[in-house]
């Protein structure tokens, strides 16, 4: 008569060493006869086995193209076993779920069991933390459960995108600015002594005194501000940046910025391509950045220049705030007149040249 306690040992640790501890593999009947347990083919005996195993939680059957089994872990069916038959049913579901969770409607749909039992069922498992709610953002006002050894999937919490819930718009800002600095400091060449030596710009001398009396009384006279001097700085920073020559292949790709924010001291958050790759995206659409065909991967980053301009300027009516729509002598200001664009300090000032 066969040992049926040592062939449910057997067979369940020739599984556990041929999965390598995949505990989603799926056997099949062919499988488990494969792995020598069982002697002479003997099917009655492989299913009384299978059986024991199922009973006592090792096994569970699944139908994935007919009959088969997957594992559970010694510990896993410790719990399994520590059950009642509701609490079992619906912790078989929220098992199932996985790092996706399962909405507490669709347990109580597919378990079919009655409102009290449910919450009774629930309550156990939150007790001996074998589950806990989640939050999805998918379903923010859904109550989802998942097991506590689980960690939620990245598309149920949103990824390193949220925290709590709640989409963590300063992070997402913060890393999409250090991804900017690091694609500009490939882009651009940078010389400190470009703006020392660049040549002041020649100015036609002519005599517009009257002019000039009528668009200060207007306008009112340039007095020399704080705002002037950060203007001049932001100036003098600007002109310190060059392009690099036509056949530069050294802009950074979708691997190298991945690399540098994994090794960056910025952020503990482990970003992976993907989702560097999204940030970048948004800097492409935001004009910041573009994708280029470059480098041996193919593609690359580069910055676009940035304008001198501040994001309050971009946002405002420029054609309202220019000094030409309040000048008293526009109608005069022409090159070679009394007053031009080349020498208005107005126009030029609401320029930033």
């Amino acid at each position: 008569m066969a040992d049926i306690p040592a062939l449910k040992t057997a067979l369940y640790d020739s599984c556990l060493a041929y999965s390598n501890e995949d505990y989603n593999q799926v056997f099949s009947q062919a499988t488990l006869f494969g792995l020598g347990v069982v002697p002479n083919g003997d099917l009655n005996l492989l299913l009384t086995v299978t059986q024991g195993l199922v009973d006592d939680k090792l096994f569970k059957v699944v139908h994935s193209e007919g009959l088969g089994w997957k594992l559970r872990s010694r510990e896993e069916a410790k719990k399994y076993r520590s059950l009642s038959a509701e609490q079992e049913l619906v912790y078989g579901l929220i098992d199932e779920a996985g790092d996706e969770g399962i909405w507490s409607k669709t347990i109580k749909a597919r378990s079919n069991l009655h409102d009290a039992v449910f919450r009774s069922a629930i309550k156990h498992l939150e007790s001996k933390s074998m589950i806990s709610d989640m939050k999805s953002v998918e379903h923010p006002t859904r109550k989802m459960y998942i097991k506590s050894s689980i960690r939620p999937s990245d598309r149920a919490t949103g990824g390193p995108w949220y925290t709590d819930g709640e989409l963590d718009e300063e992070f997402i800002s913060m890393m999409m600015n250090i991804l900017y600095e690091y694609i500009k400091k490939k882009t651009f060449y940078h010389s400190s002594s470009a703006a020392a030596l660049k040549k002041p710009k020649k100015v036609k001398k002519i005599d517009p005194q009257e002019a000039k009396a009528l668009r200060d009384k207007t306008l009112g006279p340039r007095v020399k501000t704080e705002e002037d001097d950060e203007r001049a700085l932001r100036k003098r920073k600007y002109d310190s940046f060059f392009p690099m020559p036509a056949g530069y292949q050294a802009y950074p790709t979708l691997d190298e910025l991945t690399a540098f924010v994994e090794n960056s001291r910025y952020t503990t958050q482990t970003l992976s391509a993907n989702e560097v790759e999204q940030l970048l995206e948004i800097m492409c659409y935001d004009d910041r950045i573009e994708k280029i065909v470059s480098g041996p991967d193919g593609f690359a980053y580069r910055a676009l220049r940035p304008s001198l301009k501040s994001e309050d300027d971009r946002q405002s009516n420029f054609l309202t705030e220019a000094p030409c729509g309040r000048c008293p002598v526009f109608d005069l200001c022409e090159e070679g007149g009394p007053v031009g664009p080349s020498n208005c300090e107005y126009f030029n000032d609401w320029l930033e040249l």
